[in-house]
């Protein structure tokens, strides 16, 4: 069952409502959703029975705004949280309205986080429920307090008890016998409070009436707090006599107070400094830092990997595995540094006042070697390792939320070298990280503006020496001076999440392009086209090819999609589920690369795959080398034995070609027989 969700959406578009309700279901929710365009109606939507959880607002309507939603929001006195959704919002726009009280923004091309947010800020609005119900609770207690009978203390002019009441013999334990006689301060904790006695006795004796707070012991040595109000009583020509203390128990209130104050300032799962004192403390790192002229160095952690054991073994494993990465962390830094979580499965460390590079080397090392052991989680072991990126002050940042910056980017830098790895902020990483999100930026749209196309490379029978095929291989042009090849755009597309929009469009021009070039042709004519993981991953992969296929024309059999090892490796049963979806239809499937990545023959016999390519590094090494020249004899062999048919890459040479030949390869394709061309320049080839 997924969990109830009533959403107070205030959207002038019937079709963007039905996209974000559908969103909800995917994200697991049964949302109720009531659609307003107008104050009115969401006046009398909040003044309703109805129990919202959240206002999810489109940024401008024909009417309405999300500025008077919040407005409206606010006017009814419910704290809901308040999502702001919609393609573009000036950035000034955006800071006022968080100003003012919305909780996020997102974009309405890509509701990707709209659930993550959602269920964020439903976990806030209920934190600062709990808080204000903790704060009335502390209210109520201080008030019955004050209309209750509280501790009265008279002393003399010297401060020796001289009559106590029966609150004061109740608090503290002490009857009346054993009390009077005795200082005002003999309760008082003796390692605790000096300093407060001597500003309490300097006030007195000035004439002049003291408030404070005590931390006293009571007779059975259980420690408490009092509010003392002490006023010094004269006689009528003005001389002090006497000393009247009234006090209250509030040992509850601090301690209520206590508690918000670590729920304001500490992560309640790990117990770590969250992102709030951490910041704080990072602050005092660089004071630090700069009084003694140091460094003071930032750690910004990432659990690899964490993501895939929260989603396949749950929340509570992922809870789990996060209380066990923070007690690891916890064993590598010194005292006086800290350690925080900043949220999700991303932790920080602060080294303060250090003085060189090789301290914080060996912290980062310490992280990186306790996270090799694997997490003991249900029984089974899962390995987690950390991505570290390091930047420090005052080199890499003066300020603190640079310095996060840098740390973060530098973090990205070590996933991106392989993960289970630390790497230090550099100038020139913040400049290709910063190229890196200006060719995001125009990677997006980049096919719906017919800034790609696609060359084919010609595939051939090595026996007959005829084309029997081609590969598609994506380009894009950046610009008029600037042509990508896909090594320079893919990666990141893949990364970003932009893979599915480039891939689909891939496919699809394929296949009408190869209907345009086969036709009149031979008819076992074929276009081989990579496809991503993510491709694979989605549900519907399967039928959105039958529909390419369909509308094209083109044939099943004349279609080959190729598939990285890693793809099948994976195991997920989405990816199964779409491969037999494929095969069914009757798609080629052709193994990519084959021997470069994880090689197992098992999912060579749980898929019906047709190819298996031999990578280009076998190819270019087996004329040099004989342990490479076997191993592409027993790849051969071993596909020929499968019932698979074999293609080589990279073919360049007389002499590699040959080879392929004599080792009985089945089909090639390289330079030597034909660079990457336009379909017009292909079509000539196939006469």
């Amino acid at each position: 069952m997924g969990t109830p969700l009533n959403v107070l959406l205030v959207e002038d578009s019937p079709d963007d409502a039905e996209l974000l309700e559908l969103e909800l279901l995917r994200g697991g929710f049964v949302p109720v959703v009531r659609r307003v365009e107008t104050g009115e109606e969401m006046r009398a939507a909040l003044w309703s029975d109805m129990t919202w959880d959240v206002v999810l607002s489109d940024y401008h309507l024909p009417t309405f705004s999300a500025d008077a939603a919040l407005a409206t929001l606010q006017d009814s006195g419910r704290d809901l949280p308040f999502i702001i959704m919609s393609g573009v919002v000036r950035a000034e726009d955006a800071v006022n309205l968080l100003k003012r009280g919305a909780h996020d923004f997102l974009d309405k091309a890509s509701l990707a986080r709209l659930v993550p947010a959602i269920e964020r800020e439903i976990r806030d609005a209920s934190e600062r429920a709990k808080r204000r119900e903790a704060e009335e609770r502390v209210r109520v207690l201080s008030l019955a307090i004050e209309q209750s009978p509280v501790s009265v203390v008279i002393t003399d002019r010297d401060g020796v008890i001289g009559y106590v009441n029966p609150k004061f013999i109740k608090t503290t334990g002490y009857p009346a016998t054993e009390s009077l006689g005795r200082p005002i301060d003999f309760i008082h904790r003796r390692d605790a409070g000096e300093g407060t006695y001597r500003a309490m006795w300097e006030t007195l004796r000035k004439g002049q009436e003291w408030r404070g707070e005590f931390c006293n012991q009571r007779r059975d040595g259980q420690l408490f707090w009092e509010y003392a109000t002490v006023s010094p009583l004269e006689d009528s020509s003005g001389s002090i006599t006497n000393f009247v203390a009234v006090k209250e128990d509030i040992t509850a209130r601090r301690s209520y107070e206590e508690r918000l104050l670590r729920q304001a300032n500490f992560d309640d799962l790990t117990g770590l400094p969250n992102r709030l004192l951490m910041l704080d403390r990072l602050e005092q790192g660089i004071a630090v830092a700069h009084r003694r002229d140091a460094l003071t160095a930032l750690l910004y952690i990432d659990l690899d990997r964490f993501k895939n054991v929260n989603d396949s073994l749950g929340h509570a494993a992922g809870d789990s595995l996060l209380k066990e990465a923070a007690r690891r962390l916890n064993e590598c830094v010194r005292e006086g540094d800290t350690l925080a979580r900043m949220g999700g499965d991303e932790f920080v460390i602060i080294l303060p006042g250090v003085d060189d590079g090789v301290a914080i080397q060996k912290v980062a090392d310490r992280v990186v070697e306790t996270f090799v052991p694997p997490f003991v989680i249900s029984g089974q072991d899962h390995f987690v390792t950390t991505s570290i990126g390091i930047s420090l002050f005052p080199s890499d940042g003066t300020d603190g939320q640079v310095l996060l910056r840098n740390a973060e980017l530098s973090m990205y830098k070590a996933k991106e070298q392989g993960r289970g790895r630390y790497h230090f902020f550099t100038r020139e990483l913040n400049e290709r990280m910063q190229e890196r999100l200006k060719l995001e930026s125009q990677l997006r749209g980049a096919a719906g503006r017919g800034e790609l196309y696609l060359d084919y490379q010609p595939l051939y029978d090595i026996q007959a020496g005829s084309v029997v095929g081609m590969e598609s291989l994506v380009r894009w042009n950046r610009s008029p001076e600037q042509r990508l090849q896909p090594g320079s755009f893919i990666p990141l597309a893949e990364e970003v999440g932009l893979i599915g929009e480039i891939g689909d469009w891939v496919v699809a021009t394929a296949c009408r392009q190869a209907v345009d070039l086969f036709n009149g042709r031979r008819k076992d004519l074929r276009v081989a086209v990579n496809v991503s993981p993510r491709q694979l991953q989605g549900p519907a992969f399967g039928d959105w090819v039958r529909l390419k296929l369909d509308e094209t024309g083109l044939a099943p059999e004349q279609l080959e999609l190729e598939i990285t090892e890693s793809v099948v490796m994976d195991g997920s049963p989405e990816t199964g589920m779409t491969l037999r979806k494929l095969c069914d239809l009757g798609v080629r499937l052709s193994i990519d690369d084959f021997g470069t990545g994880y090689s197992s023959l098992g999912y060579l016999q749980r898929y019906p795959f047709d190819t298996l390519k031999i990578d280009r590094s076998f190819v270019s090494g087996a004329i040099s080398d004989p342990n490479a020249a076997r191993l592409v004899e027993t790849i051969v062999t071993m596909a020929h034995g499968l019932g698979l048919e074999t293609v080589a890459e990279g073919v360049e040479t007389a002499e590699q070609l040959d080879f392929l030949r004599n080792c009985g390869c089945d089909l090639v394709q390289g330079f030597l027989l034909g660079r990457p061309m336009p379909a017009e320049d292909l079509a000539r080839r196939l006469g």
